[in-house]
Formats: structure tokens, sequence, C-alpha cells
């Protein structure tokens, strides 16, 4: 198990006591990316809670989900937000719908090509919108990243390197949207 922030995530294998205080997010390493360990889904998890101190969301989206972590998490920190799922890879979708089933949490889910996924367009606009992924695939979905967040909301953009920040904030700026 990882202590992310307010988290406790753990696998089903675990048979330990749940500490006290912590959101426990049952999440098995399997066959899509995102069990807690890495830095970018820790520093994603730790941006929605930071983000959770003064916003109150209500449509969500994780665009390349993976195991559906952070899909999970949006629901465990606003209780009403409805959230969405998305990833190029069917596997992904198999497994966020396990994990959502595991920790009772309401997600929809698709498997599709990015932004260009019916899903997406059909629960926009996005209050917020989590997308650990790629720097390339980042800056080539900053146009549709844009189009779908909802004037004010935030954006979480992870798994890039440090070398590759200007080039995917410039992206982003040159869509109107501000760091």
């Amino acid at each position: 198990p990882v202590k992310i922030g307010g988290f406790f995530v753990y696998g089903s294998h675990y048979t330990g006591e749940k500490p006290e205080g912590f959101i426990p997010l049952q999440i098995d390493a399997a066959t899509a990316f995102g069990s807690g360990e890495h830095e970018t889904t820790r520093g994603c998890i730790q941006a929605l809670e930071w983000l959770k101190q003064k916003n109150e969301f209500k449509n969500g989206l994780d665009m390349g989900c993976g195991s559906g972590i952070l899909a999970i998490a949006m629901t465990k920190l606003w209780l009403e937000i409805k959230a969405t799922a998305i990833d190029i890879d069917p596997e992904s979708i198999t497994v966020t719908n396990r994990h959502a089933k595991m920790n009772s949490a309401k997600i929809s889910a698709e498997a599709g090509d990015g932004y260009h996924a019916p899903l997406v367009a059909k629960n926009a606009p996005y209050d917020v919108v989590t997308a650990n992924i790629l720097a390339n695939p980042l800056i080539d979905m900053a146009h549709d990243l844009a189009k779908y967040l909802k004037p004010g909301g935030y954006a979480v953009l992870s798994g890039l390197l440090k070398r590759q920040k200007s080039d995917v904030v410039a992206a982003h700026e040159k869509q109107g949207l501000k760091l």
C-alpha cells in the first residue's frame, strides 16, 4: 500500500488495517497504468486534493485513464461529480470499470481516440480534466482540451519530463489556457 496525501491506495491482496482518516482506494496492479506508485500519478492526486480546497467540481474527465485511479479519486473528493474516463486502450476501460466497481465509484468509461471518443462531447464541458500521459499527446490534444474545458476550469497535466514542460505549456497557452 501507498499513502498519497489523504488517500490510502492498496491492492486486493492487502489484508491489513486501513489507516483511520485516509480515503481508501483499492487499485490492483493490472494491465493498465496507474497503481499509485508512480510519481506522476501521485502528483495528479496531490493536485486534485489541492484543487479540492477551493473548488466544488461537478463534472470531471480523466483523459488516458489507465486503471481509472484519477477518475475514482475525483469521485471520492467530490461526491457529486460526474466522472468520465477515456483511454485509447479498451483493456484500460475494462480495468477502470473493475476498479470503479471495487471502489463503489460511479464512472462513465469509454475506449476511444482521446477527445474524439463520443462520450467526451456527450458529457462536456468539464470543470476539471486530468491527463497523465506523455508530452507529445498532451501537446497534440491541447486544442481539444481547451474546447471541452469549461471556462474557469482546471486541467491537471502530467507524464512529461522537466525539459518538455515549456513545450507543453506553450501548446496550451496558444489555446488561451493559463498555467
